[in-house]
């Protein structure tokens, strides 16, 4: 992750667009280790947010995504759910993945 990270800083649009355009569904690659037990969660919310600023379906794509695994415990004493945690610690995801999305590029 920290990888994909300098690559996006350093490359900046030209990453994300290879992202949003070679990789499918890359939201829903990066999700899963929004899980804080990870320790990369700082990194997959600067990833997703760079995406999701900008691509729609991404938006939606992450949205699915919570719909199935959004109840899923995410950390050890299993007292947090993914969406849980996404909407403590990422809220401006949530404003992302909103319906109107597509509207805030």
């Amino acid at each position: 992750m920290p990888a994909l990270v300098y690559l996006f800083k350093k490359y900046k649009e030209d990453a994300v667009q290879v992202a949003i355009d070679e990789t499918i569904n890359f939201a829903e690659k990066l999700a899963p280790f929004i899980n804080p037990e990870y320790g990369i969660q700082n990194e997959v919310k600067f990833l997703l947010m760079e995406i999701l600023s900008r691509d729609a379906f991404n938006c939606h794509i992450l949205q699915k995504f919570l719909l199935k695994f959004g109840n899923d415990m995410v950390v050890a004493d299993g007292k947090k759910t993914l969406r849980q945690e996404m909407y403590q610690e990422c809220q401006e995801i949530f404003v992302l993945v909103s319906a109107d999305a597509r509207y805030i590029q």
